[in-house]
């Protein structure tokens, strides 16, 4: 409830609810955001040293200072301090443990702010603290969004690490073990789409004719489907093929059994971000802007998509001739990206021309 009310941004409900959970000391990430909102620099810096002390230690869910940098970069879009406090669990003296997650989630991190050169560095290091197979999968999923302009020779390298791949033969599991008999599934859902983003369609299409080949239990069934729905969505929509492209993901429900929900790679965000961007095209305002405004609110994936669903965002309220709404959607997404790699500065500066435009127009 109290995350439902931040996304909410009804912050005195926030408050009350908390605290009625935690009479006493809030917990850390709580504090940590509650501080950052009200721009209470001096118990920043006591929460800093707090967390400097207290690295590793558990929170509410999850290690404390990843908790914290979740909250400040899905709740504030403060990617800057999010990243400050999620590097107190990537410090040399912790256990392994402790900094791999916190490496992999400072990717997720500089996805956000589409750095891909940030995020492969702490995917490097992942890798190095033993999560061989996450560190892949976290490459791999990257260099598949259609937005984020990974440059296509690492896409290509990408593309042969994982026809390489066999999973499961390292420590990192990032599979349960209860769903591990996916892992080949998901392997070629990935080569499917990195296909696409090298524009090699056959080969995309091949791959998906496997992907719906291959045998999988039947519970399992329709999120196999939604994959290789996805990878075909995408060879459509790379060919300007709209309508196509939407016929493909209306056989993409939302049918993901309860134990996927909390993995990117099953959670059906690449396809729900690529069905609002042709709905778009196709001259469906209404309906894109109605999927895309809570398309990702609390997915796993949520940060990735976070900037360009702004953008999105912004250009539908573009073309309907809310000014208002398209400015705020446009600097949003500015913030977000305004540290990005330098390929996807033109980017961030059209959206700057056209926020410029909607401001003079007001």
């Amino acid at each position: 409830m109290f995350d439902l009310a931040v996304r909410e941004d009804d912050w005195a409900r926030a408050d009350t609810l908390i605290r009625r959970k935690f009479p006493g000391q809030l917990p850390f990430d709580v504090r940590v955001t509650f501080a950052a909102r009200g721009g209470d620099t001096a118990s920043l810096w006591q929460l800093r040293a707090e967390g400097a002390r207290t690295g590793g230690e558990k929170g509410r869910r999850g290690d404390r200072a990843l908790e914290a940098g979740w909250l400040l970069a899905a709740h504030l879009a403060d990617l800057e301090l999010a990243e400050e406090f999620t590097r107190l669990n990537a410090r040399p003296s912790l256990p392994t443990r402790d900094r791999a997650p916190a490496h992999l989630f400072l990717a997720e991190l500089g996805l956000a702010g589409g750095r891909w050169t940030a995020a492969k560095r702490e995917l490097a290091a992942a890798a190095r603290l033993g999560e061989h197979d996450s560190a892949l999968v976290g490459r791999a999923l990257a260099a598949s969004l259609p937005f984020l302009g990974v440059p296509r020779e690492e896409t290509r390298t990408i593309r042969d690490e994982v026809e390489r791949w066999s999973p499961g033969h390292d420590a990192s599991k990032p599979l349960p073990e209860p769903i591990r008999p996916l892992a080949p599934h998901l392997r070629l859902y990935l080569l499917g789409l990195l296909s696409t983003r090298l524009g090699e369609a056959a080969e995309a299409l091949r791959l998906a004719s496997a992907l719906e080949t291959l045998p999988v239990s039947p519970e399992y069934r329709a999120v196999v489907r939604s994959l290789a729905r996805t990878i075909r969505a995408d060879v459509a929509a790379g060919s300007g093929r709209t309508n196509e492209g939407l016929t493909l993901l209306a056989d993409v429900r939302g049918e993901i059994p309860f134990e996927l929900l909390g993995l990117p790679y099953f959670s059906e965000e690449h396809a729900r971000y690529l069905r609002g961007r042709l709905l778009f095209l196709a001259g469906r305002e209404e309906e894109a802007l109605r999927l895309v405004e809570n398309a990702f609110a609390g997915t796993p994936g949520e940060l990735y998509f976070l900037a360009p669903a702004h953008l999105l965002q912004a250009e539908i309220q573009q073309r309907l001739g809310n000014k208002e709404a398209a400015a705020e959607q446009y600097s949003r997404f500015i913030a977000l990206w305004r540290s990005c790699d330098e390929p996807l500065r033109p980017v961030v500066e059209g959206a700057r021309t056209q926020l410029a435009r909607m401001v003079a127009e007001r």
